[in-house]
């Protein structure tokens, strides 16, 4: 007897019919992707990028697809089309779904010629931006499931920033995930060229809130020399939610990077962010936050890794736990032979508010020259009594100061994102710590 694709659980037998009338490059693309997940093994739990997440749980699964709402039944895109139409942003994209698309740009940006369309219409007209980039950090051979999003992205969104232009608002993308139990499968490709500047809001959440929605995102970021990219990705998913996420940025000589992310939702949320400084004189920040309530697991997988000499790399991420709330953290600096004079720096901090929230830390050097400076940090504990005790011999309730140190906990953070998300989030913050 023979045992087929279609006989194996998990298994990707044939491309959706809507996906053949890609260009041939990308079709050729799709089924090299294709091949790679079906031929791959599932993790073993074993390895610790696993040792806390059943990979199983992304396995691909039959079904009918993705259901997108109507634009008037997202809140959040009325909020960002009000800002778009007083002049905060430069560009607003919605992506609903993946399955339908609304773009907006702005007549300032406009000087400047960024290009904001669908990643599937930029493969057919723009293959000349397109093609040299897509899958160059996130293709089929990352990993199995980065390879099964290359092989089934339905559509995603492109960005081109020109070279010299500098974006003075940011480009918000909202991506609402799928109002049925479908899994949807985005792809977002952004180009800085040399010299450029951009800010861009990469907003994830659910349009249904009692739907479990699955979605397996990727994310690549191309920064050219002396360009400057700040990215701020917001996952608040509903609670029922399954959400795999992997972003890799790749800096030329003299790029810049600034990332910061915070998963406020998912039931379960796995997310592997990470940096490639290919040039020299490169410098990249990552900052995390992570806020869990309830019986939420999150896993997240950062890296640096330094392939340029003279290059500048920090990141801190900071986890808050509450309830029964779980979270595990890796950690990779990497810093390649011959690679010389860099500076690489890694902290993770995690404060458990309650006695049944749980956090992992694990950092980790590889670091293969000699001529570099490079640290790495970790605590895990409740809040420190001390402080606890000094608020609350000022006459403040136990409840209010630990609020108040969790606050202050998280806003350094907070104080480098844009003012409309500082808002959003701190609400957020607050909403979770209501119930101490």
């Amino acid at each position: 007897m023979t045992t087929t694709d279609q006989d194996i659980p998990g298994q990707l037998a044939t491309l959706p019919d809507e996906l053949t009338s890609d260009p041939d490059w990308l079709a050729d693309s799709r089924k090299e992707s294709r091949k790679a997940y079906n031929a791959s093994d599932l993790p073993i739990r074993s390895v610790h990028l696993w040792r806390y997440t059943d990979p199983a749980l992304f396995l691909h699964s039959n079904g009918s697809a993705p259901v997108a709402e109507s634009n008037a039944d997202i809140p959040a895109y009325t909020e960002a089309l009000s800002k778009f139409s007083d002049g905060s942003l430069s560009a607003l994209a919605l992506d609903n779904a993946c399955r339908t698309f609304e773009i907006k740009i702005a007549q300032a940006a406009a000087k400047n010629t960024p290009v904001v369309m669908t990643l599937r219409q930029a493969a057919i007209e723009r293959p000349d931006l397109v093609q040299s980039h897509l899958g160059s950090l996130v293709g089929a051979q990352f990993g199995k499931f980065e390879a099964l999003n290359m092989a089934l992205w339905s559509d995603g969104i492109f960005i081109y920033i020109p070279k010299g232009a500098k974006l003075a608002e940011p480009i918000h993308l909202l991506r609402s995930g799928s109002s049925g139990e479908a899994w949807s499968y985005g792809r977002t490709l952004i180009v800085a060229d040399e010299d450029s500047e951009v800010t861009l809001i990469d907003e994830y959440f659910s349009a249904n809130a009692a739907i479990s929605g699955k979605s397996n995102n990727v994310v690549e970021l191309i920064g050219l020399s002396r360009s400057n990219i700040h990215y701020f990705a917001i996952q608040r998913n509903n609670l029922n939610s399954l959400s795999f996420y992997t972003q890799r940025s790749v800096l030329h000589d003299s790029a810049k990077t600034t990332t910061v992310f915070a998963t406020l939702g998912a039931k379960q949320h796995k997310a592997d962010v990470g940096t490639v400084m290919k040039g020299r004189r490169t410098e990249s920040l990552q900052y995390g936050l992570v806020f869990g309530s309830g019986k939420q697991q999150f896993d997240h997988h950062t890296v640096h890794i330094n392939q340029g000499a003279n290059g500048y790399s920090n990141l801190d991420f900071k986890v808050v736990l509450k309830d029964k709330a779980h979270s595990a953290y890796t950690g990779l600096i990497r810093v390649d032979k011959h690679v010389q004079n860099c500076e690489a720096y890694q902290s993770n901090r995690n404060l458990l508010l309650t006695r049944g929230a749980r956090a992992e830390s694990i950092p980790e050097l590889e670091i293969l020259c000699d001529e570099v400076i490079c640290t790495h940090g970790a605590t895990v504990g409740p809040i420190d009594e001390m402080q606890l005790f000094y608020l609350m011999n000022r006459g403040i309730p136990k409840n209010e100061a630990t609020k108040i140190l969790v606050r202050g906990f998280v806003e350094p953070t907070l104080a480098l994102m844009p003012d409309s998300l500082q808002g959003q989030i701190r609400r957020h913050v607050d909403q979770r710590l209501e119930t101490l």
